[in-house]
């Protein structure tokens, strides 16, 4: 569906906006929200106008229109991104990177520097096997699905499982109740490492060391993306999991202010 064919109430993205200085857009992962960046946007926002988003989809974003192709979802995305005012920071997590590396071909020499944290758009991840537990139906207690919430994210996006009552339990069941997009026909295309070779800004890429989603491992990955961006700055973060710039949020605010202020100081 192009994307002509939507009507305009329908393309304004939901944006949490916060501090001063040269724009930073961060794109989330699937199942996600703004919420991902909870404990970036506050450090981030010392040195930039951070723009948190919700994309098409998911929380307080509008639906996507059935039928939508998912190029056409990215140029939605890439369409709010070139409204913003001003030369471009981006940070994508997970399916997040993906569009931000989509988003970074799209826009050109407006984005100045990307940050992708675990990115996704590596293709299908054939013979990765990550058992989740179903969330609990029917007469399910509070306490019965906080727990089966805080079992997976152990499992899948984070090195530690966390306590049930967590604050990063809380982010994921808002972020599930808010999720109406299925992100992986844009996460499981090999789009990447294509979209980075046609990137004219610097890249950083971010992983957590036991980055389970990173198939078949964070190395290959890593070469996958120098094998055509040489000039990659490639950080591995310690113990982290998948959700990096939560479960390490001080070491990763300070690779992304490292990387991106770079450009301020010159």
């Amino acid at each position: 569906m192009p994307l002509e064919a939507i009507a305009p109430a329908l393309m304004d993205l939901f944006r949490e906006t916060r501090g001063d200085g040269p724009p930073m857009l961060l794109f989330h992962g699937g199942t996600g929200s703004h919420r991902h960046f909870a404990r970036n946007v506050p450090a981030l926002a010392a040195h930039f106008r951070v723009l948190a988003f919700d994309l098409p989809g998911y929380g307080l974003s509008p639906d996507v229109p059935e039928g939508m192709s998912p190029d056409d979802y990215l140029d939605w995305i890439a369409s709010q991104a070139a409204a913003v005012p001003g030369e471009l920071h981006l940070v994508g997590f997970s399916f997040g990177g993906a569009v931000a590396s989509a988003t970074a071909r799209r826009l050109g020499e407006r984005v100045k520097r990307v940050t992708l944290i675990g990115p996704g758009g590596f293709g299908e991840p054939v013979g990765r096997s990550i058992k989740l537990e179903p969330m609990p139906r029917g007469a399910a207690t509070e306490d019965e699905i906080r727990k089966v919430v805080a079992h997976n994210l152990g499992v899948w996006m984070m090195a530690k499982t966390p306590d049930p009552s967590d604050d990063a339990v809380d982010i994921q069941l808002a972020n599930i109740r808010g999720s109406r997009f299925d992100s992986r026909c844009v996460s499981f295309r090999f789009s990447t490492p294509p979209d980075l070779a046609r990137t004219t800004a610097p890249v950083q890429i971010i992983w957590g060391e036991n980055d389970r989603i990173a198939y078949p491992s964070v190395a290959a990955r890593a070469e996958q993306c120098r094998s055509v961006r040489p000039d990659i700055r490639i950080d591995i973060v310690p113990g982290a999991g998948h959700w990096t710039q939560f479960e390490a949020a001080e070491a990763v605010n300070a690779l992304i202010s490292d990387f991106h202020t770079r450009e301020l100081r010159r």
